[in-house]
């Protein structure tokens, strides 16, 4: 389902994929960015096989990324006391409006287009 390698007869999802999985659904939102990414590479895990299964679109649902970063979001603002109501849906469609709006960036130095 993730990365598209070939899991087993009766298994949906290869063991690298499922051992992604597993850390993710095991440590989101009780630990940080630099933790998480310690716990995957005492998993043997690599970047590029991490980035695969966050970042894997199925049935455009949230991607893996987008759970994690609404589940750390709200962990983050239940901590400054504030309610948490980051869905993985509203993190989806930030990132996908941000991708869609990409396409006016300007360098910095340069002026946004319409000022002189």
């Amino acid at each position: 389902m993730y990365c598209q390698a070939r899991a087993g007869i009766l298994r949906k999802v290869c063991p690298t994929c499922a051992d992604i999985i597993a850390v993710v659904e095991g440590s989101a939102g009780q630990v940080g960015w630099t933790e998480l990414i310690d716990v995957f590479a005492a998993k043997g895990l690599t970047k590029a096989d991490v980035d695969r299964v966050l970042d894997a679109e199925i049935d455009e649902a949230p991607t893996l990324r987008d759970r994690l970063t609404s589940r750390m979001a709200n962990e983050l603002m239940k901590g400054l006391g504030m309610p948490g109501r980051q869905s993985p849906e509203d993190v989806r469609r930030v990132r996908l409006g941000l991708a869609a709006s990409c396409q006016g960036t300007w360098s910095p130095g340069e002026k946004p287009p319409g000022q002189a």
